[in-house]
């Protein structure tokens, strides 16, 4: 099959292949590590030095496949690649998703149009959001959790902290899962976290807020409508304002997750700490001394991946661990659906309807279903592709995102989409060209309540063509279908 798309955003058109799968993409324990890797890609697929990641992991004897999609790279320090998922059978194996499970992006709808979206109203909206972020892990800001409903939060998830921000009960449809993870039963919080997260302030000051790194949170005018009858379902129309946001999961889910393995992406001044703390933790407080060269195995020990036995006493602790970590991540997104809608009304003076419309993680990792057998599926920015929901893909400040609708994945067989266009535009595996009229602006903050504006960078809009081609192979292959193209007005970085 191939799908029609320019090449370099110029000249003519031309038909260009899409590999589909690698080999004959067949799965089980007589097919070969090459047979269990499948991609969707642009062209040729990985080159080789990537394909051979790829078939490294699908080498191991617990692995069903592995899913690389267009966004495809490595980044440093990472024990597999980005934009990519691996599917085990009975067995987890944390190396394989980011410590910083349910990262994820939303995204919130507004009654305001592009004209209401002044440079000074940008700027107004995004300081009024900035000045409730904490400098500081130990600056309690509006959004901050108490120790009753952070317990409740780690247990319940989203849930857990409605009345916290004001939300309506509505509101947990728009998260994946309803807005929490329950992989293994506990009956108290402190038989799996460590003791000093929950009794310290740390992981329950800065809530929703962080918005360094790659997150951003960005205003957004919807330019162009590709399926008006889904647009119109979802309240979206040409010319209509929406907030997104990309951040998470906070604290809390990265710090208790770097106590049940050893990541190579961990800064080497805070080794010491966590090992002294790994060690009350698992030899203390829990019953490691009964078993310690397989404790340090585990927690201990640089594996690169470890794998997990999902029904093993050790497989229901970890289980525990990452809904815990993925249920704290939705409420710390919830706090930040709360600081827009309140920004929101600081600003304009008036109810402007915010409502969510989609809340979409991309690090983590899940029991599911394929109607034959479970896997565990483990996603490293990628997303969970669920058939008629929306699903969404950023591009960048100056580049258009989109809004689709989940397709079957040719049957099932794709799983996952990427979360963004971020590696394809920099390495300029799809170039964008300069594009026309308005561009957009990045606001650079200083955090806390007495942080203020440190810069403001006008940026020329580019070519939506990269953003546009992706949706093209994502149709093509019925991940999803594209619904709204959303052109960024404002960013805001702190």
């Amino acid at each position: 099959m191939s799908v029609e798309m320019r090449v370099n955003g110029a000249g003519p058109r031309m038909q260009t292949p899409v590999r589909r799968d690698g080999m004959n993409g067949r799965s089980g324990a007589g097919s070969t590590p090459s047979d269990r890797v499948r991609w969707l890609s642009f062209q040729h697929g990985p080159e080789d030095a990537m394909l051979e990641r790829l078939q490294a992991v699908a080498a191991q004897p617990y692995v069903d496949h592995v899913l690389a999609l267009p966004d495809l790279h490595q980044k440093a320090a990472m024990e597999v690649p980005s934009s990519l998922a691996i599917a085990t059978r009975d067995v987890l194996v944390p190396e394989f998703t980011s410590v910083a499970v349910n990262d994820g992006m939303g995204v919130i709808r507004t009654d305001l149009r592009e004209r209401d979206m002044t440079a000074a109203r940008i700027e107004d909206l995004f300081a009024r959001v900035n000045r409730h972020s904490a400098a500081h892990p130990l600056q309690r800001n509006r959004y901050s959790l108490d120790h009753e409903t952070l317990c409740g939060v780690l247990e319940q998830g989203a849930r857990g902290a409605l009345g916290r921000y004001g939300h309506e009960e509505e509101i947990l449809a728009r998260f994946e899962c309803g807005g929490a993870a329950r992989f293994g039963e506990w009956t108290a919080v402190r038989g799996e976290v460590i003791p000093w997260l929950v009794d310290t302030p740390m992981v329950r000051n800065e809530i929703g807020l962080n918005f360094g790194g790659n997150h951003f949170l960005e205003v957004q005018v919807v330019d162009r409508v590709a399926s008006s009858a889904t647009a119109s379902a979802w309240g979206l129309e040409a010319g209509q304002v929406v907030i997104m946001y990309h951040l998470g999961p906070g604290p809390f889910s990265g710090t208790l997750l770097h106590h049940y393995s050893r990541r190579s992406k961990l800064q080497s001044s805070r080794v010491p700490v966590f090992m002294l703390s790994k060690l009350l933790f698992h030899f203390l407080q829990r019953d490691g001394w009964r078993d310690p060269a397989g404790t340090w195995r585990r927690h201990f020990r640089r594996n690169g991946w470890t794998p997990w036995a999902s029904r093993s006493p050790e497989g229901r602790l970890l289980r525990a661990a990452l809904a815990m970590a993925i249920n704290y991540g939705h409420a710390y997104r919830l706090a930040t659906i709360a600081a827009v809608r309140d920004a929101l009304a600081e600003t304009f003076g008036a109810a402007v309807g915010p409502r969510l419309l989609c809340d979409v993680p991309h690090n983590g990792i899940h029991l599911e279903s394929d109607g034959e057998h479970e896997t565990w599926v483990a996603r490293h920015n990628a997303c969970r592709l669920q058939p008629g929901a929306p699903t969404i893909v950023a591009g960048s400040s100056d580049v258009p995102s989109y809004l689709g609708i989940g397709g079957e994945g040719d049957g099932g067989r794709w799983h996952s989409y990427d979360h963004g266009i971020g590696e394809l535009l920099a390495s300029g595996r799809l170039p964008a060209g300069a594009g026309t009229g308005r561009g957009s602006a990045r606001y650079r903050m200083r955090r806390g309540p007495d942080g203020g504006l440190e810069s403001r960078t006008e940026t020329p809009a580019r070519s939506p063509e990269p953003i546009e081609r992706l949706m093209e192979l994502f149709e093509d292959a019925d991940v999803m279908r594209p619904v709204v193209r959303l052109r960024p007005l404002g960013t805001l970085k702190n």
